[in-house]
């Protein structure tokens, strides 16, 4: 993947025609618009979808940003674009209230080839499996593990926005602000139309500006620790008042990157699993490297993510060691020798009551590995 990558969004549907001055509407048209309390430019309105960043806080981070009043015809949660149709003849006030619904007699089944088994889950939830004796998993934050506010910029990236999407972009971004001075001062309207492709661009790009500013004026530090509220468990941080800076000998929860803005719960679970014992200088790297502490435990196997591809890395993670993880107790169990097995050919894994099962074969799953 290279920063020249092209990539194109299929929410992002290129720049609006301008709409015309006056829209001429047939009087029944009208008619029915004014029983309905509609304004007579609802026809003009359209809505494009797109998933919110699970870990946009405008209420902490926005604060200073006015309530945007939205019209009957506006979602709340989804940017929105006008298009004009055109109107070559009269519409019938029916066709306005009722679209048409295809007969039975007019949908064609599909076919299914009796020679090729049904797929392995639902493809959204499915995920390449790497032989747990690879290199690597494949994630992005593996490879910034060591420049943590590259690596949360990522985060702002991918939330709620698949890879294959977010990164080229990322990329692009990275190589325009090569350094955290560079996007501190970088100019905000250039940023929102590198991003435009993503959605939520406005949020996004204010977002990286200010944490690169913030990180600037109070970089994470080892031993100064601020709240999250409700992070890792709920009613976490209310102990700890909202500009205090604990120590690491504060019994209390609170984390190094938690004062940056746009610094939610994948933020700070990603930067946990790949950052935290680097930065504290307890370990070279997240998997214990060059630890000199006696008993050291990962920060890695303490994290409990709800981010599906890092509940799929943790589960690798663990793996690796034998064991079996449960991603919602964090409990283990000993992975059987058929498992480790099926481990080591690596495959496709898909999520199965919140846990992971490793399919194996196209065709059938590998008994036993149910329940990681």
């Amino acid at each position: 993947m290279t920063a020249g990558d092209e990539v194109r969004s299929k929410y992002f549907s290129g720049p609006e025609r301008p709409a015309p001055s006056h829209l001429s509407l047939p009087d029944e048209t009208r008619k029915i618009l004014a029983e309905f309390d509609l304004p007579s430019d609802f026809l003009a309105s359209d809505s494009s979808l797109s998933d919110a960043p699970s870990d946009l806080d405008l209420k902490e981070f926005d604060s200073d940003l006015p309530t945007p009043q939205l019209s009957p015809t506006k979602s709340p949660h989804f940017p929105t674009r006008h298009t004009t149709p055109v109107l070559s003849t009269p519409v019938k006030p029916t066709s306005l209230l009722k679209p048409e619904i295809p007969t039975p007699s007019r949908i064609k089944p599909l076919k299914v080839s009796p020679y090729f088994p049904p797929a392995l889950g639902d493809p959204e939830s499915c995920l390449p499996f790497p032989p747990i004796d690879a290199p690597s998993f494949g994630l992005v934050q593996e490879q910034l593990a060591h420049d943590p506010f590259r690596l949360l910029i990522a985060t702002i990236f991918l939330n709620r926005t698949r890879g294959g999407v977010a990164l080229p972009v990322l990329f692009k971004v990275f190589q325009r602000y090569p350094t955290i001075e560079a996007m501190a001062t970088a100019d905000l309207s250039e940023f929102v139309s590198m991003i435009h492709c993503l959605g939520f661009q406005n949020q996004r790009a204010k977002k990286c500006i200010t944490l690169a500013q913030t990180w600037l004026a109070a970089p994470p530090t080892k031993n100064k620790r601020y709240r999250k509220l409700h992070y890792p468990q709920k009613l976490d941080g209310r102990d700890v008042s909202r500009h205090e800076c604990i120590d690491d000998a504060d019994p209390r929860v609170a984390w190094e990157i938690a004062h940056l803005p746009g610094v939610g719960a994948y933020s700070l679970d990603s930067w946990r699993i790949f950052c935290r014992d680097e930065l504290r200088g307890l370990a070279s790297d997240w998997k214990g490297t060059g630890t000199l502490t006696p008993g050291f435990v990962p920060e890695w196997k303490s994290v409990l993510p709800q981010d599906k591809e890092l509940r799929a890395y943790l589960t690798w993670m663990w793996l690796k060691e034998g064991w079996l993880w449960d991603r919602h107790s964090g409990d283990l169990t000993a992975a059987s020798d058929k498992m480790l097995r099926a481990a080591h050919r690596g495959g496709v894994a898909h999520e199965e009551d919140g846990n992971w099962v490793l399919e194996t074969s196209p065709v059938k799953a590998a008994n036993g590995l149910h329940g990681m």
